[in-house]
């Protein structure tokens, strides 16, 4: 295996059948995702994954996580081949959850701050046709 650019971790977060994705309300031409980021240098994979699910979606994780899949995306970025080795990582919620919420991330990767994500559900079926950046690539493995 190749060198990955970085690492990332990725959240399939699942809640009465349906999985969890946010798109960014001020920037309609970026797709929709899952919950993640990424691995701070000396952090552990979990501990990455708990932390960017606090950071993104204003809620913490009450259940344990679950190792689903390692996966390499590869992409160009300014004409430079970019790869992001991903760990997948699935929850399944209990209790109560709003159907839609707003949140904003104060500590993007990029450093531009805050950025507004808006969180909802959508059918796992439907995430495998709309979800952007290849990070539908895991999903076969929540049947």
């Amino acid at each position: 295996m190749a060198r990955p650019d970085a690492l990332k971790v990725l959240i399939y977060t699942t809640w009465r059948g349906r999985l969890l994705v946010f798109d960014e309300p001020d920037f309609p031409d970026i797709e929709l995702q899952v919950p993640g980021g990424t691995v701070e240098p000396g952090e552990g994979l979990e501990q990455a994954a708990a932390r960017e699910f606090a950071e993104e979606t204003g809620l913490a994780l009450p259940n344990t996580l679950r190792p689903l899949a390692i996966d390499d995306y590869r992409f160009i970025k300014n004409g430079a081949a970019i790869c992001h080795r991903r760990h997948y990582f699935h929850v399944d919620l209990e209790g109560p959850y709003p159907d839609t919420w707003l949140h904003h991330e104060m500590t993007p990767f990029d450093g531009d701050c805050p950025i507004l994500f808006r969180f909802f559900w959508i059918d796992v079926a439907a995430a495998r046709a709309k979800l952007g950046y290849g990070m539908h690539n895991c999903l076969v493995l929540l049947a």
